[in-house]
C-alpha cells in the first residue's frame, strides 16, 4: 500500500485520487516533457528549472494503473464468488479447474493456430523488409489525420504515392501514413488515445488533417510556424492561411501563429486517391525532411486560386 500511495504522491495527487486526476495529470507533465524536448533540441534554455523526472511519473502512472487493475479484479472476484460466502475460496478453484479442463482442446488449437500465424507474420515481416530496402529513400512522409479513407484499399497507398510523384517529378518515394480519427465524437475517444501515440512516437515531415484534428493538433505545438517562411508570405494574410496557439490545460500559452494552410482547393485534391473534406497542411516541428517538406507546402500552395 505504500508503494501505490507514493505512486500518487510522484504525481502530485492525494493518494487515491479519482481515475480522471490522474490521466489530468499525467496528460499534464506529458505536454510538460514534450515542450521541454522541444525547447533542448532546439538548444533553448528551459525556463521552468522545477524539478521533473518523466520516468518517475511514468513509472507511477503504470503502478497506479497495475493497482486499478488488480482492484478491478478483486471487486469482480467478490461480486462472482461473495456469494458463496466462506466457500467462496473452493467456488473460485472449482470455476478455475472447470474453465481450465473446459477449453484446454481450444487452448492447444490456439497454440497451434499462433504458431503457424507466428511463422507467416515473420515471412510476412522478411517479405516487407525486403520490399522496404528496394525502395529509394523517403523524400517527404505524409501523415493524414482525420476522417480520411484510401478509396483504393490500397495497403501501402500506392496510388498516393503516383499521385504525388507526378506533382513532384525530382522526388522518388513519399511515405503516406493515414491515422483515422472518425468525425463521431461518440467514436472518436479509442482513435484519439491512439493519435496521441503516435504523435508523440512518430515524426513525419507533413501533417495534412480535417476540421476536427486541424482544432486538435494545432494547440499541441507541433507545427513550424509559416509567417517566418519568405516564400509564404503572399499566403499568410489570405483566407487560406490557418491560425493558432499552443495551449495548456485549455488556456493559451503561446502567440497566435501561422500554422497551416488549407489546401483543399489546391491542386492537391486534385486526383487524390483518399476521401476528404478539408486539406489542412502543416510542417512538424524537428521534420526529418524539412526542405523537401517546404517544397511540398510551397508548391500546392501556388495553386490555390488567386
Amino acid at each position: 500500500m505504500e508503494d501505490i500511495t507514493q505512486a500518487y504522491k510522484e504525481l502530485g495527487l492525494e493518494p487515491f485520487a479519482s481515475k480522471e486526476q490522474v490521466e489530468q495529470r499525467y496528460n499534464q507533465a506529458l505536454r510538460k516533457h514534450r515542450a521541454r524536448t522541444k525547447m533542448e533540441s532546439q538548444g533553448q534554455p528551459v525556463e521552468d528549472n522545477e524539478p521533473f523526472d518523466f520516468d518517475k511519473i511514468t513509472a507511477a502512472y503504470r503502478a497506479i494503473l497495475d493497482y486499478e487493475a488488480k482492484k478491478y479484479t478483486e471487486e469482480f472476484e467478490q461480486q462472482e464468488y461473495g456469494k458463496y460466502k466462506k466457500f467462496a475460496g473452493q467456488a473460485k478453484k472449482f470455476d478455475h479447474f472447470w474453465r481450465y479442463y473446459k477449453i484446454h482442446t481450444f487452448v492447444a488449437i490456439g497454440i497451434i493456430a499462433a504458431l503457424i500465424y507466428g511463422i507467416f507474420a515473420y515471412m510476412d515481416r522478411l517479405e516487407e523488409k525486403r520490399y522496404l530496402a528496394s525502395l529509394p529513400p523517403v523524400d517527404v512522409s505524409v501523415s493524414f489525420i482525420g476522417n480520411y479513407y484510401d478509396t483504393t484499399q490500397s495497403e501501402r497507398y500506392e496510388t498516393t504515392n503516383e499521385k504525388l510523384l507526378n506533382d513532384f517529378p525530382q522526388f522518388n518515394r513519399f511515405e503516406i501514413e493515414l491515422i483515422l480519427v472518425p468525425e463521431d465524437p461518440s467514436m472518436q475517444v479509442a482513435y484519439l488515445q491512439k493519435a496521441l501515440v503516435m504523435l508523440a512516437t512518430e515524426t513525419p515531415d507533413v501533417y495534412i488533417a480535417d476540421d476536427a484534428m486541424k482544432d486538435w493538433t494545432m494547440p499541441q505545438g507541433l507545427y513550424v510556424p509559416l509567417e517566418e517562411i519568405e516564400s509564404l508570405a503572399p499566403y499568410i494574410n489570405s483566407r487560406f492561411a490557418i491560425k493558432g496557439a499552443e495551449t495548456d490545460m485549455g488556456e493559451v500559452v503561446g502567440e497566435e501563429h501561422v500554422y497551416m494552410l488549407d489546401l483543399t482547393e489546391s491542386e492537391l485534391a486534385k486526383n487524390l486517391p483518399i476521401s476528404h473534406t478539408k486539406l489542412y497542411a502543416g510542417i512538424r516541428q524537428n521534420s526529418p525532411n524539412y526542405e523537401k517538406a517546404l517544397q511540398f507546402l510551397e508548391h500546392y500552395a501556388s495553386t490555390l486560386p488567386q
